[in-house]
Formats: structure tokens, sequence, C-alpha cells
């Protein structure tokens, strides 16, 4: 490909990433009070090697010690919550882009994975779930 079709392939990237923000930023429900159950859903990645599962979850902001992770035989599920700190006498919004809440997501997997070893660890705002495929 010549550079003419590498900006054009870079742009529309750009622009189906801002159109998504602007899209999530459109939810009324980010407006009104809130309400039990999941507002909102983190990022997830999954990988899959020859021995394992790897999930990554976008949880900045989240206390790590307020995160739950249940691994199942072929899913895991992570719920928790974010809050900001207090906003002290707020007389004006400008922009709202970070989800807030209570949520609870649930990643199925097209394999049997070892519930007993999985591993969870957490840095720089990034759930990290490593699990080992069940060997038959």
């Amino acid at each position: 490909m010549d550079d003419f079709d590498w900006r054009f392939i870079k742009e529309f990237k750009e622009m189906e990433r801002q159109m998504g923000r602007m899209l999530r930023s459109m939810s009324t429900s980010r407006m009104l009070p809130r309400h039990s159950g999941s507002d909102w859903l983190p990022a997830v990645d999954v990988y899959e090697t020859d021995k394992e599962i790897y999930v990554y979850m976008d949880t900045a902001g989240i206390d790590p010690e307020k995160l739950t992770v249940i691994a199942e035989q072929n899913s895991i599920t992570v719920s928790g919550i974010r809050q900001l700190p207090g906003r002290n006498k707020i007389c004006k919004v400008h922009q709202l882009e970070i989800e807030l809440g209570a949520f609870k997501r649930t990643v199925s997997f097209p394999v049997q994975i070892d519930v007993s070893a999985t591993e969870v660890s957490f840095k720089n705002g990034i759930l990290e779930v490593k699990i080992p495929k069940e060997v038959f």
C-alpha cells in the first residue's frame, strides 16, 4: 500500500473511535439518577494461547479491593464499582466521558478453563486474569 492508503485507513480508524465515544456520551442514562444493575461495561481484551486464556480489563479508577472476579467452567465474571472523589458545589458540567457506578461484566470462552489455577493481577488500572485451559 502507498502512503495515501495508510493515511486513509488511519484517519478512518480515528473517526470510528471518535464516533464510538460520541455515541456512548449521548446516553441519557448518564444524565439521570442511577438504578440498580450495570450502567456501563469496562473495555475488555481477550487473548488465547495454546495453554491459557488472558483477559485484560480497563479498570482505571477502581479500587482493586472492591473488584470481584468469579471464574466458572468457561467464563469469568468481574464486578465492581467506580466512583470519583466528591465534587463540591458544581455549577455546570462541561464534559462527561468517564463511566461511573456499578458494573458486572461476564466474558465467555470457547474452551473450558481450569478455574482452580486462575491468576489475577492489577497494574496501572488494568486487571489481568490468566486462566489455564482445561486439559482432558
